[in-house]
């Protein structure tokens, strides 16, 4: 279906600009302790995998569910003053700054992961007279930790690729105001939910049983735990978003 200017009469209110932009640099500013306690600890030690792996792909399925259902707005710059596009495109900038900063944190977590969990020895043995003994050499093999940091950057880089790949073959077959682009928007959509509600268990879990916080920045909770509802509710009320 080719682009119709007549439907981009609708634009946020004034109210929802502000609490938009507010939110754009809330949540900019709420990521920084985290990223900087990493920094200053150069270490990750304490920030559970499954987390990771859940706010990274939930990130990623969020950005992608609004990319489609407010593409329209994209559209509309063409024909919009400068001022009205860019309220326009409030609601795709704020959850691309979250799903980003999250992004940088994977980053960030893979990066400074600890050096020292990452591998132990592992001693290879040889048969004598029927009795294993210990040989000189000594082999390193990868911890469980390693392996599931591992395997949660495969995952990231899969489900990035299935996303943009996905989207990007609906809009160019069918548009994207068709169902089948509407209804992929929509899983992701319900998928990112699922993740984001799930995400935190297992960080509790792995801080109940370490005992410690680590790398995990309490003021980051602090700051996001207020945050979200208001996140939610901000897009919630903006034009063409279901």
């Amino acid at each position: 279906m080719p682009f119709d200017p007549t439907v981009c009469g609708e634009v946020p209110s004034s109210h929802n600009t502000f609490l938009t932009a507010l939110l754009c640099v809330g949540t900019f500013l709420s990521y920084l302790p985290q990223h900087l306690k990493i920094l200053n600890r150069r270490s990750s030690d304490g920030i559970s995998p499954y987390f990771i792996l859940l706010g990274t792909i939930g990130a990623g399925s969020n950005i992608t569910n609004i990319v489609l259902l407010q593409f329209i707005a994209l559209q509309c710059c063409t024909v919009q003053t400068l001022g009205v596009c860019v309220a326009s495109l409030l609601g795709i900038v704020q959850v691309c700054i979250q799903g980003g900063m999250f992004y940088i944190t994977f980053v960030l977590y893979m990066a400074f992961f600890p050096e020292q969990s990452k591998y132990v020895a592992a001693e290879e043995t040889e048969e004598t007279d029927g009795e294993a003994r210990p040989l000189l050499g000594r082999m390193q093999r990868a911890t469980l930790e390693w392996q599931t940091a591992l395997w949660v950057t495969a995952a990231v880089a899969t489900h990035a690729v299935v996303c943009i790949l996905m989207s990007a073959l609906l809009v160019m077959a069918v548009g994207p105001y068709a169902g089948p682009t509407r209804t992929w928007a929509s899983l992701l959509g319900l998928f990112s939910l699922c993740l984001t509600c799930m995400q935190f268990f297992p960080q509790i879990v792995k801080t109940w049983r370490a005992g410690a916080v680590g790398a995990l920045s309490i003021p980051m909770m602090l700051m996001q735990t207020p945050g979200g509802f208001l996140f939610a509710y901000s897009i919630a009320i903006r034009p063409g978003v279901n």
